[in-house]
């Protein structure tokens, strides 16, 4: 199965490059229906690097592909490198973009917010560290393997002047102990962009599972998406290209304020021949403010 999976990533690459499988011709099966005044919500680690399983130039043909597809209002990134956020900048020409790079590292991740600029103003944005000093640059608690950071747009209709803000995170991947500590620093946050009175959503890969102290630290600030869903999908969101089978939870999560309704929920699996899109699935919600 390595060698197959190799030589998948290789073919589609090598296609990818000279032009002959194009992005619109990757259709996504089962995209739900959004009604007209609904709000799409997307979160997706779009994986940082090349690997076995495919580059990420190949990658992100089938990445753009499905976001075209989605077309969601606004959606988080995780893992965006400098590369990543060329390639959706550049693919992707319906969306403005608000990010910021985590530290001063050629390798820097960003948690990257991408929202359609003809639809919405964009009134106000900001970065956080997740330290105890959430404005210094690179900051990060002691035992963090790295800097994380939170994104966030406040975002203006521009037709009903509805109003919403978008946060999206990346949460530590080594210790709970310090993601309860980050998810702490992020709730002062999403309690301080509360008190505006709009709607705020939270997408991230927070790299806990349901139940541990990390989720259930952020579940008296923000509801999950998944449990207000009128349709709603179960599973994992770390697939790790298909190969974990044994998993069932989600560690991705689209929190969203008291008071709104989620009319889809829904994890994005898809994949072409044996290539997945990303080692996590993406998530989808249609929410109605």
């Amino acid at each position: 199965m390595y060698i197959i999976n190799q030589l998948t990533a290789l073919i589609l690459s090598f296609l990818f490059t000279l032009g002959s499988y194009a992005p619109e011709n990757f259709a996504i099966a089962n995209v739900p229906e959004k009604s007209a005044d609904s709000v799409r919500i997307v979160s997706f680690n779009v994986r940082c690097k090349d690997d076995t399983f495919g580059s990420v130039k190949g990658r992100s043909q089938l990445i753009c592909a499905a976001l075209e597809q989605y077309a969601p209002d606004s959606f988080g990134v995780q893992e965006a490198t400098a590369q990543w956020i060329e390639i959706l900048s550049e693919n992707l020409i319906d969306y403005d973009c608000v990010s910021r790079m985590r530290d001063g590292k050629a390798s820097s991740e960003a948690s990257a917010v991408f929202y359609l600029k003809d639809k919405y103003n964009l009134l106000d944005s900001g970065t956080i560290w997740l330290s105890d000093t959430p404005e210094e640059f690179g900051s990060k608690f002691t035992l963090s393997f790295c800097p994380r950071i939170a994104t966030w747009v406040k975002l203006e209709n521009k037709e009903t002047g509805e109003i919403y803000i978008h946060i999206n995170t990346h949460l530590d991947h080594v210790l709970e102990s310090v993601r309860v500590k980050q998810i702490n620093v992020l709730k002062v946050k999403i309690e301080e962009l509360k008190t505006e009175g709009y709607p705020v959503v939270c997408t991230g890969d927070f790299n806990t599972k349901e139940g541990a102290d990390a989720y259930n630290e952020m579940k008296p600030c923000m509801n999950d998406s998944k449990y207000l869903a009128e349709n709603s999908d179960d599973g994992a969101t770390y697939i790790n290209y298909g190969k974990n089978i044994f998993e069932t939870r989600p560690i991705d999560f689209i929190f969203v304020s008291e008071g709104v309704r989620v009319e889809n929920y829904k994890i994005i699996d898809e994949k072409i021949g044996d290539m997945y899109l990303s080692d996590h699935a993406a998530l989808c919600a249609d929410i109605i403010f």
